[in-house]
């Protein structure tokens, strides 16, 4: 009884920490578990993470995109950033992941196109967790096993496998407040994010980050809104008490694919038609 009293209540359903679990297994499976634990680095909304500046809203854009797809891993990716303001859809047809793996491997032009909102340069922590979120739909798109939500959970998956690739901080900065936090009228809603999972489920994914690869709290919390520090401390806590799921992901031994350092300029067919890949540079 004591024990039941005293015992520390999860951050999340149970239900719903074992999905964020099974959504890292898939990735790690999926797109390799040793460019996460080799290459993989917690990204910081920081002048280190992002250096540089633009003469103009289209250059910054543009800038921004050059570092989310180094940290990626998808730096080889050729893309074009567009204002979603000024980009007309019915001009011409859209090239996906599969047609631009292909288009790198014939000489082909195609590119990925990513549009952004101009005002969400004054919000980077929106502009990159966007773009990241972009480039997560893209490569969940050339995922060979099967993911493991219904189609209507596929934005929450994809925004997971955005924090697996290292993006949780500005996934945890501009997720859906779990609480209401703020008067609600304070925001330009054209400078936020449209997010899919809680303030606390991504949170828990970030600390599951955290946990598998070593980085310590102290890390992420400086970068973090001053509410949501505690709480990545607990989330952090309880993940590292979960050995059987931990112990079940360090076991996963994947070889990269798609992104990576050992992606090549032109990679090599896989069988059935899908590129099979092994990655690119970060630094």
């Amino acid at each position: 009884m004591l024990n039941r009293l005293f015992k520390t209540q999860a951050p999340l359903p149970e239900a719903t920490i074992d999905w964020l679990f099974q959504g890292f297994a898939w990735a790690l499976q999926g797109f390799g578990s040793d460019v996460f634990y080799r290459e993989t680095i917690l990204v910081e909304p920081s002048n280190r993470c992002f250096p540089g500046t633009g003469e103009s809203v289209e250059e910054m854009a543009a800038l921004i995109l050059g570092h989310v797809k180094r940290y990626a891993g998808l730096d080889y990716l050729p893309c074009r950033v567009a204002d979603h303001r000024e980009f007309d859809p019915s001009a011409a047809a859209l090239a996906n992941m599969q047609q631009v793996m292909q288009g790198l491997h014939s000489g082909d032009a195609a590119v990925l196109t990513l549009l952004y909102e101009p005002q969400q340069v004054g919000n980077p922590n929106a502009m990159v967790a966007n773009y990241a979120h972009a480039l997560a739909y893209h490569l969940g798109s050339m995922a060979q096993a099967p993911a493991h939500c219904e189609e209507a959970q596929w934005p929450h998956l994809m925004e997971l496998l955005a924090v697996y690739m290292g993006f949780g901080i500005m996934f945890v900065n501009t997720a859906r407040p779990k609480v209401n936090v703020g008067c609600g009228s304070c925001g330009n809603p054209a400078m936020e994010r449209k997010g899919a999972m809680d303030e606390m489920e991504v949170l828990y994914a970030l600390a599951i980050f955290c946990v598998l690869k070593d980085v310590p709290a102290q890390q992420a919390l400086p970068h973090l809104k001053a509410y949501l520090k505690p709480l990545l401390k607990k989330a952090i806590k309880d993940v590292a008490q979960r050995n059987d799921w931990l112990a079940q992901l360090r076991g996963i031994d994947c070889p990269a694919r798609i992104r990576g350092q050992s992606m090549t300029a032109k990679p090599d067919q896989g069988s059935g038609g899908q590129t099979r890949l092994a990655g690119a540079p970060i630094e």
